[in-house]
Formats: C-alpha cells, sequence, structure tokens
C-alpha cells in the first residue's frame, strides 16, 4: 500500500506515535505521516494534489474536528483523493452512522489500531481501486 500515503490524523500525541509504530511494523506504509490536527492534514492534501491518501482519522479534536475536515473534504471536492478511516474512542452508534454516510469513509474502528487492525485495512476492498 506504499503507493499511497497514510496520514494519522489524531490531538493525543501518545496515541499518534502508537499509531505511527502500528502502521509502520504491520506493513500498512513505511512513513506515515502524523499530524495533531485537521487543518495542517487538510494543508497537506490542499498542497499535495498529485497524491492519493488514507486518512487514519480522530473524530473529536479541537480546531478542525474530524467531522469538520470530512465537510472540507468533500466542499473542496478532494474526495477523489482521499479514503478515510475512522479511527476513535466513540462508542456512539450514532457517530458511526453519521461516519458511513460519507462517501469516503471505509471503515469505523475503535482505538488504538491493532496490527489485526492493520491487516484488517490492507484487506479492505475499499482500497483495490483506489491504490
Amino acid at each position: 500500500m506504499s503507493r499511497m500515503e497514510v496520514l494519522i490524523v489524531d490531538d493525543d500525541r501518545i496515541i499518534t506515535m502508537l499509531h505511527h509504530q502500528i502502521v509502520t511494523k504491520g506493513g500498512l506504509h513505511p512513513s506515515p505521516r502524523m499530524f495533531y490536527n485537521g487543518q495542517d492534514a487538510l494543508n497537506h492534501i490542499r498542497n499535495n494534489r498529485g497524491e492519493r491518501y488514507l486518512v487514519l482519522l480522530d473524530i473529536n479534536m479541537p480546531g478542525i474536528s474530524g467531522w469538520d475536515l470530512l465537510d472540507l473534504l468533500t466542499r473542496e471536492e478532494l474526495t477523489g483523493l482521499v479514503r478515510v478511516v475512522m479511527v476513535t474512542s466513540s462508542v456512539d452508534t450514532a457517530d458511526k452512522e453519521r461516519a458511513c454516510s460519507y462517501d469516503i469513509v471505509i471503515d469505523y474502528i475503535d482505538k488504538p489500531l491493532t496490527f489485526q487492525k492493520v491487516k484488517k485495512l490492507q484487506e479492505l476492498e475499499a482500497l483495490d481501486g483506489f491504490l
């Protein structure tokens, strides 16, 4: 999957570092980029439109939340470049339903990311045509 960039977007630095290690050691991507807020991730995507992205996205962040980032990606017509996996601690079924209403959201998983969850991501059919 290294033909696309993996972005880890979460305001919790410990979780972000953990997810970076899991993504790297699990073979999903050799060098995922880490962003601690939605704005920085959005700026990166805007400035690098020639790339494709798998975004591992937290919901609750200060400033631009995961929901805000999804809305901005959709509004700015960047959805062709991005597939999103919501990685969250939210157990609210309404959050899962809301996430699944976005065409670019291909999965919704509970924190923390694990090697088993990374393996599942590597097998997602939604990424087959995206690579």
